[in-house]
C-alpha cells in the first residue's frame, strides 16, 4: 500500500530542494526559523494533511487576552485564509493551523502553501515577541470614502 503522506513529502521535499521524511510519530517537523518549526502531518484515514505551528507562548493577562481577540479577528476574516489561530492552554501556545485534503495536494502545490503559511507564523510570531498584539495589517488597496482608510 502507497503512504500517500510519504509520497507527498518526497515530492514536496524534491519542489523545495530539502529532503523530507515521516518520523517514528509519522510526522514531518520543518525549523523554518530559530524557535519556529511547521509540522505537517496525516490523519488516520490519509484523506487530509495537517499543517500547525506554534507561533508564539503569550502568558496570561491583559497582553494575551489582546492577542487572542485579535487572533479570533483574523479567523473571522473571508477567505483564503493560510489557516486557523487556536490557543493552548496546556503551554499558552497561539498555534495556526490548517487542514488541507490529501487529493487536492501534489508536492509542488504543497511547497507553494508553505511559504504563505510560514511568512503568517513569522509575521505572528514577530510581532508578539516586539509586544505587539498581532502583525500590521494590510489593507487591499481600493476605492474609501473620502479617503478614508479601515
Amino acid at each position: 500500500m502507497v503512504d500517500r503522506f510519504d509520497e507527498l513529502l518526497k515530492s514536496a521535499g524534491k519542489s523545495l530542494g530539502i529532503p523530507l521524511h515521516t518520523d517514528k510519530h509519522h510526522a514531518c517537523a520543518i525549523q523554518v526559523r530559530h524557535g519556529i518549526v511547521v509540522q505537517l502531518q496525516s490523519d488516520v484515514s490519509q484523506e487530509k494533511l495537517l499543517i500547525a505551528s506554534k507561533v508564539a507562548e503569550i502568558t496570561p493577562g491583559k497582553f494575551r487576552e489582546n492577542v487572542l481577540r485579535e487572533a479570533l479577528k483574523a479567523n473571522g476574516m473571508a477567505d483564503p485564509r493560510v489557516g486557523v489561530f487556536a490557543y493552548l492552554s496546556a503551554t499558552n501556545h497561539l498555534v495556526l493551523f490548517q487542514y488541507y485534503p490529501f487529493d487536492l495536494l501534489t508536492g509542488e502545490r504543497l511547497a507553494n502553501m508553505l511559504g504563505p503559511f510560514t511568512e503568517a507564523v513569522e509575521a505572528w510570531h514577530n510581532a508578539i515577541v516586539a509586544g505587539r498584539p498581532a502583525p500590521p495589517t494590510v489593507h487591499p488597496p481600493g476605492p474609501h470614502p473620502f479617503g478614508l482608510r479601515p
